[in-house]
């Protein structure tokens, strides 16, 4: 199946994706194995220790409920498995790459917090992995801090476009300068060895009705994360700590679709909605 988010063009690119690391190609060869050699992929991440130290840090994040506090690549890999450290050593990395660009603090606790939920979310609802759906969270605006290097204008762009709903957004930074976040994300997530259902539910987030109504050609697990992600990121909405560009008091118009497909009434959405927003005011106490 072709996916229509490889055929839209990004514009005339006027950004520069990240360079992926020498660690990470190495890791994506030694994978291509039919029994890949963890000693060496353990060597690998030992030797980069900026990404070494930031693996780790996020394999023992809260969310994966792990029952011990994980030290070391070796452990990683034994309570994991490869391809489950895989995903978290490429979200690392790409994090890592993208931090270079601005002070992006505020960014990435709300992307944080968005991450956490759709975990959350995925493992309560849905089959999702839950590195998958952490990663949906984490990289779902990645395309942002590309749009702040490569546009000196952009953030007081989204300061305007505070309300708007997504779609108008797209269209408005589509004509403004000649890309959006959302089609530069998905691109960025491709070359960063991101799966295909990653990719798409970044592309797609302005047209969630269209690609749950099977209008555009997108995987069932994007379909997924595409709806993981929407309920998320109007929980985050709620609590007014989101990215600026989604704050609105408006009611989310995809959301009825998206629980229907997910097969969630709309009083236990609610029910969810509070619970998440007590944690988060819990926290913010702490």
């Amino acid at each position: 199946m072709i996916h229509s988010w490889k055929n839209q063009k990004a514009g005339q690119k006027p950004y520069v994706i990240p360079s992926r690391p020498e660690s990470l190609v190495s890791i994506v060869e030694l994978m291509k194995a039919q029994e890949p050699n963890t000693e060496q992929i353990a060597a690998i991440l030992r030797k980069d220790v900026y990404l070494y130290s930031s693996v780790l840090a996020a394999v023992n994040v809260p969310v994966f409920a792990l029952n011990h506090k994980i030290t070391d690549i070796n452990h990683a890999i034994t309570l994991l498995g490869l391809d489950r450290l895989f995903s978290i050593v490429r979200l690392a990395a790409l994090k890592n790459s993208l931090s270079t660009t601005e002070r992006l603090d505020r960014f990435w606790d709300s992307a944080t917090e968005v991450a956490e939920i759709c975990a959350s979310i995925a493992v309560k609802y849905t089959g999702l992995d839950i590195h998958t759906a952490y990663s949906i969270g984490m990289m779902h605006d990645c395309g942002i801090p590309l749009m702040l290097e490569s546009h000196p204008d952009f953030k007081a762009f989204l300061r305007e476009a505070n309300a708007q709903d997504l779609l108008s957004l797209q269209n408005d930074e589509q004509k403004r300068f000649g890309s959006n976040h959302f089609q530069v994300g998905a691109e960025i997530a491709h070359l960063w060895y991101m799966p295909d259902s990653i990719c798409e539910a970044i592309a797609y987030q302005p047209t969630v009705i269209t690609v749950l109504e099977g209008t555009l050609p997108c995987s069932d697990e994007g379909k997924l994360l595409l709806s993981v992600l929407t309920l998320a990121k109007d929980i985050s909405t709620v609590y007014r700590r989101f990215w600026r560009i989604y704050d609105s008091s408006e009611p989310v118009p995809q959301l009825s679709v998206v629980l229907e497909y997910i097969g969630l009434p709309d009083i236990e959405y609610l029910d969810l909605r509070e619970d998440f927003i007590s944690l988060l005011e819990s926290r913010e106490n702490d």
